[in-house]
């Protein structure tokens, strides 16, 4: 449709006839600044929480209550009294009861008022800013955060209509009031939007989504900003219809949640401070100034000289660019691609503390000592490092605990093709051409090849020891389409000034293969043998993954 016939709203009636919860979607929002709609039921537990640590950076908050039977509304419209901020709250009142999520919302149908989705997106039509942002009641906007998150509140808009992904930290707390984060219960999910119709939800198979324009730029704020409380007291999985969760992460929420309901706790559990949701605002106090979104506290000995980030895979992906691109940045120090310290020089590390072990720190060390002198931020690309050993990660993690983590992607199956294409003439000495078949099979059956191309079996080892909000995860797909979006993301990542000395280097293929079509008999050969779950890795990444069918 030409956009001067685009309609200037899309209106939405429900097949209950209710007129009075019928609504319409301007094509798109006019009013500045960014609108929060947070839907609520039995809340009253952690709505204040939830609200006290919004009202500072929201234009609007609207509070959708789907007929609480506790305090809830109570408390909002109490709090809206007390604070100078609360005439930003404003209460609507959905009584419906909806499908939950799982077998009742996949029996429900979307034009109707039980719907999650018709909920959804009436709640979304009470939003009138320019910027719109799905907010849960059980999510505190975490302090330390605030300030950053503020800041990206208010550049919305100014590169153009975009939508960002913002990720959480699910915390349990226990009936005593001691709070545990298991390690990599870490959600990203897109939750910031232009407000217009073009930007709705619709119905998936198990719950609500958001359908985005593919030409919308999508955008990742880096640090963990929120937190997902659970309480262990409270039937916290009841707006399920189902304990057969469709996703990894619910799987993995709901077995936390037995096995800390029930008292028992693993290495994995961080006991955090009693303190975690004190909000110093709702008594006044300013928030602490940060250094900025997600900046590491200040390292001390040998840790102080590691380095800032390390691109660990994958092979093939595109790292050979983004090592040319951030080498090329003044404020980056990189020596040469593939150092190969940690998969081919590290050898029996020594026990950590040891004389050993600092022997071995200062060893890689000194192969910064070789790179271009200049540059503030360290860092280094290998992307044998995604199948590095448990053991070798984990003394990764005692080094540089706080190294952000560059891992690119491609379809495992062209990785590996891509891999062989290079490989042969390298190493091998021949063309692919003249590479007989059982050859060929062998290589792409080999055991390290195929690892390479497992994301989730490399992001799972190293997410033992790094949490998710440390991670950069970028696309092939991505340099080809939008080189200068993804460069600008993984520059923001690293916390420094978007720059490049020649811009038509941005299309430029680095280390490209030559480009042999793969065989049909290949590629049928591979998507039996490389049968890798793509959902798997977006709900390790918190994101689709390009080549997902």
């Amino acid at each position: 449709m030409s956009p001067s016939l685009r309609p200037r709203q899309l209106e939405f009636r429900n097949r209950e006839g209710n007129d009075e919860y019928a609504f319409a979607l301007p094509r798109r929002n006019r009013t500045p600044g960014t609108s929060a709609f947070v839907r609520a039921r039995d809340e009253g537990t952690k709505i204040e929480r939830c609200l006290r640590s919004i009202l500072p950076v929201f234009d609007e908050i609207h509070v959708i209550d789907n007929g609480s039977r506790d305090d809830t509304v109570e408390i909002v419209r109490r709090l809206q009294g007390s604070v100078a901020e609360g005439a930003r709250v404003r209460v609507h009142s959905y009584p419906f009861a909806l499908g939950r999520f799982g077998p009742e919302h996949a029996g429900t149908p979307a034009d109707s008022l039980h719907s999650l989705v018709y909920f959804t997106n009436w709640a979304m039509s009470r939003c009138r800013s320019r910027s719109i942002c799905k907010w849960d009641a059980d999510m505190v906007l975490v302090r330390e955060r605030r300030e950053a998150f503020a800041g990206l509140l208010a550049g919305l808009g100014r590169g153009g209509p975009a939508a960002w992904s913002l990720a959480g930290q699910t915390v349990y707390r226990a009936p005593d009031g001691t709070f545990y984060e298991p390690r990599g219960e870490i959600n990203r999910e897109v939750r910031i939007f232009p407000g217009g119709y073009d930007l709705r939800f619709h119905k998936a198979a198990h719950w609500e989504q958001l359908i985005r324009p593919r030409r919308l730029r999508t955008h990742h704020f880096a640090p963990v900003c929120f937190y997902e409380l659970k309480f262990l007291d409270e039937g916290e999985f009841d707006h399920w219809s189902t304990t057969e969760f469709p996703s990894p992460r619910k799987r993995r929420e709901w077995a936390s949640f037995q096995r800390l309901r029930d008292g028992h706790l693993d290495g994995s559990d961080r006991h955090l401070p009693a303190t975690l949701l004190d909000d110093r605002m709702a008594q006044g106090e300013a928030p602490a100034r940060v250094r900025g979104a997600g900046m590491p506290a200040r390292r001390r000995g040998l840790s102080r000289w590691m380095p800032h980030f390390v691109g660990i895979g994958a092979t093939r992906a595109g790292t050979s660019w983004v090592a040319a691109h951030l080498a090329a940045h003044p404020d980056i120090r990189m020596g040469r691609k593939e150092i190969h310290f940690f998969d081919r020089k590290l050898r029996a590390p020594g026990e950590s503390g040891s004389a050993r072990d600092r022997y071995d720190r200062l060893r890689y060390l000194a192969r910064f000592l070789r790179a271009p002198a200049g540059g503030r931020i360290r860092g280094e690309i290998t992307p044998a490092y995604a199948i590095l050993e448990l053991a070798v990660i984990r003394r990764v993690a005692e080094w540089m605990p706080d190294a952000k983590l560059i891992f690119m992607m491609r379809d495992p199956i062209e990785r590996a093709w891509s891999q062989a294409r290079s490989g042969f003439p390298r190493w091998h000495g021949k063309p692919l051409k003249d590479v007989g078949r059982s050859e060929l099979v062998a290589f792409l059956d080999s055991d390290p090849l195929r690892r390479r191309s497992d994301y989730a079996s490399c992001l799972r080892a190293w997410m033992t020891y790094f949490p998710p909000d440390q991670f950069f995860f970028g696309f092939l797909d991505e340099i080809r389409e939008k080189p200068d979006v993804l460069l600008r993301d993984l520059l923001g990542f690293l916390e420094v000034d978007f720059a490049v000395a020649d811009s038509a280097s941005l299309t430029r293929p680095v280390n490209a293969s030559d480009p042999v079509p793969m065989p049909d008999w290949v590629r049928d050969h591979l998507e039996r043998a490389y049968a890798f779950d793509a959902d798997e890795v977006s709900e390790l990444i918190g994101r689709p993954v390009p080549w997902a069918k």
